[in-house]
């Protein structure tokens, strides 16, 4: 069936009562994101409300000497920019769109009224904040104390959640970067997975064979994080 303006895969906005949905939609534009866009960078001041619909959008922690870690992975049940209802001003975090597709645009001071003022509006909006800080919480304990294959496991079946697919077209380096480990760390690790015949992956691409192994060698934080979503 072809979706209306109204209509929406993002779980926080198609959660909200209809008749609040047509009022928002009025401020609300729809986007197509490519993959590697930024849609803001540390520092930068957070100009739209992005709702995910079909795109994947990581928040990413930069330091000073260029190194870098994803903090949370945001698909069609959060949203992204939620720190401008702390009063912050100016990005923490650099979000940049994993996977292309599209996603539902409001402005930053629309958004704002809605939530200081429309409490359908702001509870989901508070919730979906609460998710994503578990998220970060999580990654910091998974990337302290969690093998490269487990945090490997986990990403790759948060991944393949969000976007409904087993394959999944990313590089190692690019996995390697996100991790924040090395490279030849992530292809090792893949490596095993493919003589157990959990994936199978050529440059660019890995393919989930067989998931409930993967879930088995994945850590606690996939299952903590998603297991009642």
């Amino acid at each position: 069936m072809e979706r209306t303006q109204e209509q929406s895969t993002n779980l926080i906005f198609s959660s909200l009562p209809a008749t609040l949905q047509r009022r928002l939609m009025t401020s609300i534009k729809r986007s197509q994101l490519p993959a590697g866009k930024v849609l803001f960078d540390t520092q930068e001041a957070i100009n739209y409300l992005y709702f995910p619909m079909d795109c994947v959008i990581n928040l990413v922690y930069e330091l000073d000497d260029g190194d870098e870690i994803q903090t949370a992975c945001l698909g069609a049940n959060e949203m992204c920019g939620g720190s401008i209802f702390s009063g912050s001003k100016r990005a923490l975090l650099r979000a940049e769109v994993l996977y292309s597709g599209e996603a539902m645009l409001m402005p930053a001071k629309e958004a704002l009224y809605w939530f200081h003022n429309e409490r359908e509006f702001r509870e989901p909006i508070l919730k979906s904040c609460g998710r994503i800080e578990h998220q970060v919480m999580a990654r910091v304990a998974c990337n302290r104390f969690h093998t490269i294959q487990q945090q490997l496991c986990f990403w790759l079946l948060e991944v393949s959640d969000q976007i409904q697919n087993k394959v999944i077209d990313v590089t190692h380096e690019h996995i390697a970067g996100l991790l924040g480990v090395r490279r030849e760390g992530v292809s090792e690790a893949a490596h095993k997975l493919q003589l157990q015949g959990v994936i199978d992956y050529k440059r660019g691409h890995i393919k989930i064979l067989n998931r409930q192994r993967l879930e088995l060698l994945s850590c606690e934080c996939y299952h903590n994080l998603y297991s009642t979503n």
